[in-house]
């Protein structure tokens, strides 16, 4: 009796630490995709930050969005990071960023923030971004 109880007991562990890992597995990999899109938008590159991290029901909208930015001279100079929040029983995320960019021929350094709504999507197992490109002006 005392061996089935310890085998019970061992199995319910085991399945908790199972559990665990599989949210720290997706926090995780919500703060490197969230850091990695970002980090795609600052060195210019905004078609493999959308073909990667875009949710698929927007992604050739933002990839219009993103041409269209290249050909007016869009330019990222820095981001950061102001707040990322991940939401386990929803798998999903929210982050607010800030961007410092100028748009040529202006050389005018200007600031947007730039709200970012993330889910983790399942039959991808991936962390795809909902909300499109901010309003560059």
């Amino acid at each position: 009796m005392i061996r089935v109880v310890k085998t019970v007991l061992c199995i319910v562990c085991l399945m908790l630490t199972a559990c665990a890992t599989s949210q720290i597995e997706l926090s995780d990999g919500f703060e490197q995709s969230v850091k990695a899109y970002n980090r795609l938008l600052r060195w210019h590159e905004m078609e493999s930050a959308g073909i990667t991290y875009i949710d698929p029901e927007i992604r050739d909208e933002y990839l219009k969005q993103a041409e269209t930015l290249k050909k007016r001279g869009l330019s990222v100079t820095d981001y950061r990071i102001l707040s990322s929040r991940y939401l386990p029983e929803k798998k999903a995320g929210d982050v607010m960023t800030e961007f410092d960019y100028y748009i040529l021929p202006s050389n005018r350094v200007k600031t947007i923030s730039y709200r970012q709504d993330w889910i983790f999507l399942e039959n991808s197992k991936s962390w795809k971004l909902k909300s499109g490109l901010p309003v560059f002006e």
